[in-house]
């Protein structure tokens, strides 16, 4: 399998890229073959000090690296040679069978869109966020590739994201929520009042609504939503978590007067912060576009880029966009026309 890396994609780029595709070496099974994109001196320069990927990485250079600046609308033309630009274009073409990037989250989507193309039946690429929860996590879908939705993108989005969590996390028949400012059935925006009864009506899995304060309950595998508010949970989870971190530690060190005792402390919390730590889980999923593409947080470290790396391997070993392109078929008579 070869999967093509986006090497200058990210805060630390290219040094943790590659560090981060090595680590995917030493745990795949060696069936797997990484193609970098980017500034070959500098790719070159990370592989020197890391002589450990005995062949199986090989280098695709580019010339122009996508920065925050840039619009990611224009990227294609404007930046044509670009790492992302090139990388897409390797897994449109065939030459690869994925595509992980740490880059410019816009720039990606708006590539895999003009380059890719979505599935036919999608009207809405989406980004799936996985949250870990005590039983087995949840995906919440959409992160924030659309901040406008109707009725039967949330609707899609909810295929989408258990397609996901049944090939990826194992769950069998993922069960969907509706998040909502309250459980009742008329709660919240005309969108939302229409999209209940949508999900009511065509699938099976759906609980109903579920209130933002109970998604990591365990109650549901899938909760859906536009772009905006997801991607504002996602943001405020990684903020409080990160304070959460902050806190406990001064308040460890303040008051735990024995190293012992507040080394087992430290060990205990962290362990339990760990869970929640987005490089746990390395990448979130494109979903509904016509091949495999794992977006990745700008400040992924190494352990991040190979997980990143690992859940692009799952998805292509288990025909993720197949099974997508499946079941969303099933929604071609739901849509009238809405784009």
């Amino acid at each position: 399998m070869r999967i093509v890396v986006d090497a200058m994609g990210g805060d630390r780029a290219p040094r943790t890229v590659v560090q981060g595709a090595i680590l995917s070496l030493q745990e795949s099974d060696g069936g797997l073959d990484l193609i970098l994109t980017g500034d070959e001196s500098q790719i070159n320069g990370e592989l020197k000090n890391n002589d450990s990927h005995n062949g199986k990485i090989t280098l695709f250079p580019t010339t122009e690296v996508v920065d925050m600046t840039d619009k990611p609308a224009q990227v294609v033309k404007s930046k044509p040679d670009s790492s992302i630009v090139a990388g897409m274009r390797l897994l449109k073409e065939g030459g690869a069978d994925a595509f992980v990037s740490a880059g410019s989250t816009g720039a990606i989507l708006s590539t895999a869109l003009l380059l890719l193309g979505r599935i036919k039946a999608v009207h809405r690429p989406a980004l799936g966020v996985y949250f870990p929860t005590p039983q087995r996590g949840l995906i919440l879908c959409d992160g924030g590739a659309n901040v406008e939705v109707r009725p039967v993108h949330l609707y899609q989005f909810a295929i989408m994201a258990s397609e996901y969590m049944k090939h990826v996390h194992g769950v069998n028949q993922p069960s969907v929520g509706l998040l909502n400012i309250g459980v009742e059935q008329t709660k919240g925006q005309d969108v939302y009042v229409e999209a209940f009864k949508l999900l009511d009506e065509n699938l099976p899995q759906f609980k109903g609504n579920i209130e933002s304060r109970n998604m990591l309950n365990g109650d549901v595998d899938v909760v859906v939503c536009d772009g905006f508010v997801g991607n504002n949970i996602v943001k405020f989870a990684e903020g409080w978590i990160g304070q959460i971190h902050r806190d406990v530690s001064e308040e460890l060190n303040r008051r735990v007067e024995s190293e012992k005792e507040r080394l087992l402390f430290i060990d205990i919390f962290s362990s339990v912060m760990a869970k929640y730590e987005y490089e746990q889980y390395g990448g979130v999923p494109l979903l509904g576009v016509n091949g495999v593409c794992i977006v990745c947080h700008g400040a992924s470290p190494a352990r991040a880029i190979k997980n990143a790396i690992l859940t692009a391997v799952k998805s292509v070993q288990e025909g993720l966009v197949d099974s997508i392109r499946k079941d969303i078929s099933a929604t071609v008579s739901l849509v009238n026309g809405g784009g």
